[in-house]
């Protein structure tokens, strides 16, 4: 039985991953500013920014994958707080691949779109990047830390990821759905286009990693390039709630303080040749997530 070291495990990704792993592995989840409840001794509280506690933490479990879901993936708190995301993203992604390559451990490492500046969009693992964010950088540099230290790993960029959560964490649909459900009007954006992909299936995605010999660089996307208000459309006819709550917006509307790429919809050609699990288009996706 294989043994799974889960980083961010009481977050959104990390809480799905951690659901799905311990059916038939042995897991340690690693958790620190969200404690999940009634939690087991498989659940352990760790500061990842701290390379001696990281390394004694895996001397004694001893694991045989890695699967590093814990970021700071918050682009805005990302850009104001540099030092910090860096710490968070980057610093915690060098300890792992210490202990990795010290215990022979394989290590998924969860990246992100917004890795690209969205210039093209439909974006293949050999694109160069060029990430218009800090949080974006963050996960540039975690990808090349990877790629010159690591024996044994995968960089799996994620696209945006919804659905709903299990242990802690929150979505981008899980906010639109608790604005839908109050009544409220939500403005979402004609001009961003991505390629969601549904929680549940990105942890099944990540699991047969874990257990397959690719090594280097996927993309796990959803099956189409949507905007975000035909998205929120879908989730309405998905789940019953009011269309007319949603209204058309811009990106030039808004000035957040990171700056958000048009179009980082992620070429998933790749995964769907070495991957069994079936990486859903957001009708399919939004259709499973509701139970429809």
């Amino acid at each position: 039985m294989k043994k799974i070291f889960i980083t961010g495990a009481s977050g959104f990704l990390g809480g799905h991953v951690y659901q799905q792993a311990v059916k038939n592995r042995r897991v340690l989840a690693g958790y620190y500013n969200y404690q999940p409840e009634n939690r087991g001794e498989d659940w352990i509280r760790l500061d990842l920014t701290r390379e001696q506690q990281v390394r004694d933490t895996l001397q004694i479990f001893r694991p045989d994958v890695m699967i590093h879901c814990a970021a700071n993936s918050n682009l805005d708190e990302c850009e104001n707080a540099p030092d910090m995301a860096s710490a968070i993203n980057v610093k915690s992604t060098e300890y792992l691949i210490s202990a990795a390559n010290e215990l022979g451990s394989r290590l998924i490492f969860v990246s992100s779109d917004m890795v690209f500046d969205g210039e093209k969009g439909n974006y293949r693992e050999t694109d160069p990047v060029s990430p218009k964010s800090v949080y974006g950088r963050t996960k540039v540099a975690s990808e090349e830390l990877l790629e010159r230290r690591c024996k044994n790993y995968v960089i799996a960029r994620a696209a945006l990821i919804y659905g709903r959560a299990v242990t802690g964490g929150s979505s981008f649909s899980m906010w639109l759905e608790n604005r839908l459900k109050a009544g409220s009007t939500v403005s979402l954006y004609t001009d961003q286009f991505r390629t969601p992909v549904l929680v549940n299936t990105l942890a099944e995605a990540l699991l047969e990693l874990a257990e397959s010999e690719y090594t280097g660089i996927i993309h796990l996307g959803g099956g189409n390039r949507i905007d975000r208000l035909t998205f929120g459309r879908q989730l309405c006819a998905a789940a019953g709630y009011d269309e007319n709550l949603l209204r058309a917006g811009s990106m030039r509307d808004s000035q957040p303080a990171a700056p958000r790429p048009a179009d980082v919809s992620l070429n998933t050609d790749n995964a769907a040749s070495v991957l069994h699990t079936p990486l859903l288009n957001t009708t399919d996706g939004l259709r499973r997530m509701c139970g429809a």
